[in-house]
């Protein structure tokens, strides 16, 4: 049962490894603050003050901020 735990444990450690090594945690870090606290996005309230073309515009994030849409 241990060695299972503990063979289970390294595959997921190296998995993480592997997967994170292309993306450094600095920036991985950086893009989820800029999403949640970044100059380019807005509120809900400032988003329900735009007019409906505005809001077209712009499309919510995963952090629940709106922030302008790739066009």
């Amino acid at each position: 049962m241990r060695k299972k735990r503990t063979r289970s444990a390294a595959f997921a450690l190296c998995a993480g490894f592997s997967l994170l090594q292309g993306c450094p945690l600095d920036s991985l870090l950086s893009g989820i603050l800029s999403d949640c606290f970044g100059e380019d996005t807005i509120s809900d309230n400032e988003f329900d003050d735009l007019n409906v073309f505005e809001q077209l515009l712009y499309e919510e994030n995963d952090c629940g901020r709106y922030e302008l849409r790739d066009l």
